[in-house]
């Protein structure tokens, strides 16, 4: 019930405070990461919830096993992402048939980005993770994501020429949260 409540506060400042962290977890933040991305989304069910309010759509959230989550991503980013994964579903909204809303586990978010790192140093992948991330949570979705507020993950060096908009360091070393020009950051 309180989580509920708290939900129902985030998302009214979030309406009201744009450009600044609205809202933070219960336990406490330090300003940055994940949790200078919006308010926190602690379920799957919260997530198609802040969709729908965002978008007028995805109104029948979908409950995913993580055996469906391989299938959905492919055994490579399944491999990168799932041991990261608390849980995890679908909907449908803009042009997405299948948009997956993704929650991780809050206190593997800095363990996920240097699992991507390593793969990326490794050659196992040759880019960032391609969810729009918010607070605790992503799209799988890459179209329209940032008119949402959600940010990209990004692990590779930022390089003279390269457009970023709105950037909050993420929870690794050398990772950043970074939002498309033009993007509206909450």
């Amino acid at each position: 019930m309180r989580h509920g409540l708290m939900f129902g506060r985030c998302a009214a400042l979030v309406a009201l405070l744009v450009g600044s962290v609205a809202c933070s977890s219960a336990t406490g933040s330090t300003g940055l990461a994940a949790n200078a991305l919006g308010p926190p989304l602690a379920t799957s069910s919260e997530v198609g919830e802040w969709v729908q309010e965002k978008t007028g759509q995805c109104d029948e959230v979908v409950p995913r096993t993580m055996e469906e989550f391989s299938e959905f991503v492919g055994p490579l980013r399944a491999k990168l992402y799932a041991p990261y994964v608390a849980e995890w579903a679908t909907c449908e909204a803009g042009p997405y048939e299948r948009l997956g809303l993704v929650v991780f586990q809050r206190e593997k978010l800095a363990d996920f980005q240097h699992a991507w790192q390593a793969a990326l140093t490794s050659g196992e992948v040759s880019d960032n993770p391609d969810f729009g991330f918010g607070n605790g949570f992503a799209l799988s979705g890459t179209l329209g994501l940032e008119l949402l507020g959600l940010h990209d993950l990004r692990c590779t060096p930022v390089l003279p020429g390269d457009q970023l908009g709105h950037t909050v360091p993420a929870e690794a070393q050398g990772c950043i949260y970074a939002q498309k020009p033009g993007g509206h950051h909450h």
